[in-house]
């Protein structure tokens, strides 16, 4: 029977709190099921009561429920699948937020663990870009619309259609170096970023790890122009995406970071607000455990956009700063299930941007966060 903890194959991949705290609900003939949840009131405070993508008040409050399991199948073979839901409480700015009526099924997907050969599954999942900017995620609130972070957009957040592969130490030839190769099919109906001007999508992820603490991931996919569709043969019109990550922890302290480009798949809120289609962002980040109950993070991000036009030159291309601010989370763990969290956003976008035309100015404002965590 295969004794690995099938927490081995997907912890690389969830790394949230609410997962690395899963409960076994079942162990029996090879049989596993585990768990997971997080409860998690939250309100933020701004100058309008408006937060960048809230309608309700400030109010964020949000469920996750997930399961993952496995089942052995033989000595060399095992199946897994794994299922998380976040319903929404708390009413959306449909004019910034696309597809807010909408609750989330965040994962789906099925797979075979094939032991050293790696491991295959086929659902909604998270796509490639997601590998290189995990590390800095913590240190940034959902409620904000920043770049390269979207879901439902090619396979820059979790998406659906994505046929997976993954493999550990390249399959025990050389350890610490993982491989995750992705595809996603022509998906118009599911995906509100794709359209008929697209085909397949498709991704590689590659991530080393060092005995020392560091940790470096890079990630690319692209999808290719469908010339068949639209009887024009331009290769400058395709998806393309590239990123780096990095983190490197020591003893009580993290520092991490992620560097994105990306041509062709700005969000419906960016295209229809200033049309910049090719995005650069920058993401720094650092977290400390105080070993008292006491956790702290801050990050730093800003991303740029180029206002591109096909058959444009991009050097000659205006752009603008699309994010440009600072966020301070503490948290204070009362005990491994119950934990009280504050947020502050220090926005610098008003003090720099020039191009950047929103249509409310307090989307620009600084912003407060407070509320609780209960994680099963």
């Amino acid at each position: 029977m295969i004794k690995r903890n099938f927490l081995a194959v997907l912890m690389p991949l969830f790394l949230s709190s609410s997962a690395v705290n899963a409960m076994e609900i079942y162990n029996k003939n090879g049989n596993k099921v585990n768990i997971y949840g997080e409860l998690n009131p939250l309100y933020f405070y701004s100058h309008s009561n408006d937060p960048f993508l809230l309608n309700s008040l400030g109010n964020y409050t949000q469920f996750k429920f997930g399961l993952y399991s496995r089942s052995d199948i033989n000595q060399f073979l095992s199946g897994y699948f794994s299922f998380e839901y976040k319903p929404k409480f708390c009413s959306y700015n449909e004019k910034n937020y696309v597809n807010s009526n909408k609750n989330d099924i965040d994962l789906s997907f099925v797979g075979l663990d094939l032991g050293k050969w790696g491991t295959i599954d086929y659902g909604r999942n998270y796509g490639v870009m997601y590998y290189a900017k995990q590390f800095t995620n913590p240190a940034f609130d959902n409620s904000e619309n920043i770049t390269l972070h979207e879901d439902d957009n090619f396979l820059i957040g979790r998406a659906d259609g994505l046929l997976t592969y993954h493999n550990k130490n390249l399959s025990g030839y050389i350890k610490g170096l993982d491989l995750t190769l992705q595809h996603q099919i022509y998906y118009k109906n599911e995906n509100m970023f794709l359209s008929d001007k697209y085909n397949d999508s498709w991704g590689t992820s590659l991530r080393y790890n060092t005995d020392f603490g560091f940790t470096l991931v890079g990630s690319a996919f692209f999808s290719p122009y469908d010339n068949t569709r639209n009887n024009v043969n331009l290769e400058n019109h395709w998806v393309k995406s590239y990123g780096i990550g990095w983190n490197y922890s020591f003893k009580n302290a993290t520092v991490s970071g992620f560097y994105g480009h990306s041509k062709n798949s700005a969000s419906n809120f960016i295209k229809s607000h200033c049309i910049y289609n090719v995005l650069d962002n920058i993401e720094i980040s650092g977290s400390y455990d105080f070993n008292n109950g006491v956790k702290s993070s801050i990050g730093y991000i800003k991303s740029f956009g180029k206002e591109y036009s096909f058959g444009q030159n991009i050097s000659n291309a205006k752009s603008a700063t699309l994010n440009n601010h600072i966020n301070l989370i503490v948290t204070y763990n009362f005990n491994e299930n119950f934990i009280a969290n504050f947020h502050y956003k220090l926005n610098l976008l008003k003090s720099c941007n020039t191009n950047f035309n929103l249509e409310y100015s307090h989307y620009l404002d600084n912003c407060v966060g407070a509320g609780f965590s209960y994680i099963f």
